[in-house]
């Protein structure tokens, strides 16, 4: 039986459905969500949870961060046969985006290196409009907002998404008037990777994201909206992919 290089584990262990984290501990509160949830033994730091969902069979993994690990464990999974893909957390927001909000990716705007090893055009790919359609039908159940749009991708957060001192402020702010004309409503460091990854792959991925931080002030969401959004986020993900 096949097995996966990194994972660790077989085709046996995984669900044809898949949710990507970067936090290994949303992985233990995802777990919670689920009927018959079994851990897998943990390899590089690479969290894993199997189990159910509506009946469906769910595979959960913590990526941790940037878009060469996340894109490691995508494309070992669907090696395993895992056909749909959604990466859930959080992401920097711009307007119309408010704080708390959902932000779902359509299109990308890359600017990170592992897309080229996946597709020639890294701009041309879209997220999964199946998907997208089971996310909104999930969402207008219950009351979050949801803006759906283009994300933007880097490698470098502390260079071109969040600086921590005055002469990286200016590479910054061109980023994020780059960005506004671009019509960007969210940017992290793997979405783009994944749509791509995903499309060479033929399986299906999008992104979920909780808008977290504000793109222009750096403002952050408190720590209470956070985990109530969170599980709203984990909820309306797990609906979704199982809709499917």
């Amino acid at each position: 039986m096949k097995s996966a290089w990194y994972l660790g584990y077989s085709q046996a262990d995984v669900g044809d459905r898949a949710l990507l984290a970067g936090d290994p501990d949303r992985v233990d509160r995802i777990a919670l969500l689920l009927d018959d949830a079994r851990p897998m033994p943990v390899k590089r730091g690479l969290k894993s949870v199997t189990g159910t969902y509506a009946g469906k069979k769910v595979t959960a993994v913590a990526f941790g961060m940037g878009a060469p690990i996340a894109a490691v464990v995508l494309h070992e999974l669907a090696d395993l046969g895992v056909k749909s893909f959604m990466r859930i957390g959080t992401a920097m927001y711009f307007a119309p985006v408010a704080p708390g909000d959902f932000v779902l990716s359509d299109r990308i705007a890359c600017f990170e290196g592992t897309s080229r090893s996946y597709v020639n055009d890294v701009e041309a790919q879209r997220a999964d409009a199946g998907l997208n359609r089971a996310v909104a039908t999930a969402v207008a159940a219950g009351d979050a907002q949801l803006h759906t749009g283009t994300f933007a991708t880097f490698d470098a957060f502390y260079r071109d998404m969040f600086a921590l001192d005055a002469p990286t402020q200016a590479r910054v702010d061109a980023n994020r008037a780059m960005l506004a004309e671009r019509g960007v409503v969210a940017a992290d460091m793997e979405t783009s990777a994944l749509v791509n990854a995903a499309a060479a792959l033929d399986v299906r991925f999008t992104s979920l994201c909780v808008g977290t931080v504000d793109g222009v002030t750096r403002a952050k969401l408190e720590p209470e909206a956070m985990a109530a959004a969170e599980h709203r986020l984990f909820t309306t993900a797990l609906s979704a992919i199982t809709s499917l």
